[in-house]
């Protein structure tokens, strides 16, 4: 995989987060979302659906805000490429991952661990596959 190539996919992921963040308030109330809310009412019998839409709708700006960073963050180690930035790239990746599935999988929402792991391996990919491209830095 080209370093542009790369780039470029990883922008996309990033630009697909801030779309999807931003569409996520009005998505919590669509037919679509209702298979994800099912999935979280048996995680979580007891708990109010209106409930459940709000604290997924207001995580959409959240992961809209991820996204805009991200990009940025992106932009910026692919024209510096040091050795920092990839890894700031892949430990922003992971911190999320990690947490986010193992959170969520105490808490029996086996959907994230699916999801996740689909969109890990997405942004690993491009990653592993340059990271000969990032030098150390040298002062």
């Amino acid at each position: 995989m080209s370093i542009s190539l790369a780039k470029r996919w990883l922008q996309t992921l990033a630009i697909i987060h801030v779309i999807g963040g931003l569409l996520l308030p009005v998505m919590v109330y669509t037919s679509l979302a209702a298979p994800y809310f099912q999935h979280l009412q048996t995680a979580f019998p007891n708990s109010n659906p209106q409930s459940l839409q709000f604290l997924i709708g207001v995580f959409g700006p959240t992961v809209a805000s991820w996204g805009l960073l991200f990009f940025y963050a992106i932009g910026k180690a692919f024209e510096t490429k040091t050795k920092k930035d990839w890894w700031l790239l892949v430990c922003a990746t992971l911190v999320w991952a990690v947490l986010d599935t193992t959170f969520s999988l105490a808490n029996h929402v086996a959907a994230h661990f699916y999801l996740n792991g689909s969109v890990l391996v997405l942004f690993l990919i491009p990653l592993l596959l340059t990271k000969k491209h990032f030098k150390s830095q040298t002062t």
